[in-house]
């Protein structure tokens, strides 16, 4: 007697379509259950940029990586940096972020002022 298969299976090709479709509907839902959560980053102010680059190579010899991009564009990341800055034991990494801050305040008491 020979034995016979009688579950059928789809061919190899359907599966991973069939994949991909069952995917997309779980991300559809999965980003229809989520609230909103969209934080808007306030703009930092450009800065010197010789006076970022030695920032950012000093906090790098405290092992701290510093994204010159978010100094750039995100406002609560630059201050945090700084302020991490300022709180580590090296009194030339402190002169940088104090000089990085004082421009801040320069820049933002001139736009205050505009508006």
């Amino acid at each position: 007697m020979s034995a016979t298969n009688t579950t059928t299976q789809p061919p190899v090709t359907a599966a991973p379509q069939e994949a991909a479709h069952l995917l997309a509907q779980g991300d559809l839902r999965w980003a229809q259950a989520r609230p909103p959560q969209w934080r808007e980053r306030e703009l930092a102010l450009p800065w010197p940029h010789d006076l970022l680059v030695a920032f950012s190579l000093r906090m790098a010899t405290h092992g701290m990586s510093l994204s010159r991009s978010l100094m750039l564009c995100d406002r609560r990341y630059a201050l945090q940096q700084l302020v991490d800055a300022h709180s580590l034991d090296d009194e030339g990494l402190r002169v940088l972020a104090v000089q990085l801050f004082r421009h801040f305040q320069a820049r933002q008491s001139r736009l205050g002022s505009s508006h």
